[in-house]
């Protein structure tokens, strides 16, 4: 009977882990807004992209802020079994006032984030790039 059980549990287990979403279910225009690197250059253009950025993640993260500086934004980390989205952004030096952004958006539920990460971070990096929601 032990065995029943924990066959059942499997299989509810594997079915539910088809709802958290993946990058495949995005749209084009999401995948490759995803998939695109994101620098700024220069001092107003990347004034601009970081006032973007904190303005992003005060307005969609689940959670309050925790270090805002001039290289990393970032939220306290998702409570237990949250599907509420944390993020984090950096920005990596390249030289030449060049610097490249990386944004990572991530929750605690095994089910999936709301609203989806991989879609938030294509939106924050559209946002960061052009301004544009």
């Amino acid at each position: 009977m032990n065995k029943v059980r924990a066959l059942v549990v499997l299989g509810v287990l594997a079915y539910l882990s088809g709802c958290a979403t993946s990058p495949a279910e995005l749209s084009p225009e999401l995948q490759s807004e995803l998939n695109k690197p994101l620098y700024c250059e220069g001092e107003e253009n990347c004034r601009i992209v970081w006032e973007r950025a904190t303005f992003f993640v005060n307005n969609n993260a689940g959670f309050k802020l925790q270090v805002h500086n001039d290289t990393v934004i970032q939220t306290y980390n998702p409570s237990e079994n949250s599907p509420r989205l944390a993020f984090s952004i950096s920005k990596e030096p390249l030289g030449n006032g060049r610097y490249q952004i990386w944004t990572k958006a991530w929750c605690a539920n095994i089910f999936g984030c709301q609203p989806n990460q991989y879609e938030a971070i294509a939106m924050a990096k559209k946002y960061m790039r052009s301004g544009n929601r």
